[in-house]
């Protein structure tokens, strides 16, 4: 590494490494965090590691410590994400040189690791301990004979967004693999592209990511007080509803369908034998989990 390349970490309060961050996910990824951050959401469960020159920031790996519920067993696991490269700065192993400053720090510390990659790096992470993963996903064909009940939200109004983290908060296990520190990850989400794709159903207290397309009703999560049945929360979307599909894996399985994904755009790598179980138990990491 030159010497004019500094590691920093967890820097995001930094206006100018923050903006440069944002510039480089901007270019790589069409990501933007800045709002995330000016809502007060960025905090200590997304730490970027990056390699700066100066305020630019060259290349980055971000570590995400999640405690998840397994079946209502704790586990704490490391995702890594946001893994990126000025044009300029590939091919110097950049990347190298910050998942193992990551793994230094880390390992002996969490129970397991995983990160989604792209076909292009398949070869890479092997290297680091990471291997190769399936993904599942559950789902099934319903019949609904009622009206829609569900409520599109404005999570632009302000109103709505402290009802929804409010939500969050108090809401109980809705699957078998849940996260439970998820409200700063999930809140990228609803004030990113999935802001148009919140409901609140009154009827359960209950706030759903979900979209809808060609009788499809694809459920990313719910948040409720108490566990509701996936079967009443399609229901609430109405008779237009011909398929159900789950972005995480539903506590009572029984009626779904479970198959591979088969995604063609990301692939699952894990490391650690606790998470050998994520396979064995056909366990899917949620949806609004990733990084």
């Amino acid at each position: 590494m030159r010497d004019s390349y500094v590691i920093r970490k967890g820097y995001q309060d930094d206006e100018r490494a923050r903006k440069s961050f944002n510039r480089l996910a901007g270019q790589v990824f069409g990501l933007d965090f800045e709002k995330w951050y000016q809502n007060g959401f960025w905090k200590s469960n997304y730490i970027p590691y990056s390699i700066l020159e100066g305020d630019e920031v060259l290349a980055n790996v971000s570590v995400s410590p999640m405690l998840f519920l397994e079946n209502g067993e704790p586990k704490h696991y490391i995702q890594l994400g946001t893994v990126m490269t000025c044009k300029s700065c590939r091919k110097q192993g950049l990347i190298r040189q910050l998942i193992q400053e990551i793994q230094k720090d880390y390992d002996g510390k969490t129970d397991g690791w995983f990160l989604f990659a792209n076909e292009s790096v398949l070869d890479f992470y092997p290297k680091f301990g990471f291997r190769r993963s399936d993904e599942f996903e559950y789902g099934k064909d319903v019949i609904i004979d009622a009206d829609a009940t569900a409520v599109k939200v404005q999570i632009e109004e302000k109103d709505n967004l402290l009802r929804l983290r409010q939500s969050m908060r108090e809401s109980c296990p809705q699957s078998s693999l849940w996260l439970e520190n998820h409200e700063e990850l999930t809140m990228f989400y609803a004030l990113d592209y999935m802001r148009k794709k919140i409901y609140f159903l009154p009827e359960y207290d209950a706030y759903v990511f979900a979209g809808f397309e060609k009788g499809q009703l694809y459920l990313h999560q719910i948040f409720a007080p108490e566990q509701v049945d996936v079967n009443r929360i399609a229901a609430a979307f109405g008779r237009e509803v011909k398929t159900l599909v789950l972005g995480f894996t539903p506590i009572d399985k029984q009626g779904f369908t479970c198959r591979k994904t088969g995604r063609n755009d990301t692939v699952l790598y894990i490391k650690g034998s606790a998470l050998n179980r994520i396979e064995r138990d056909c366990l899917r990491i949620p949806e609004l989990a990733h990084t």
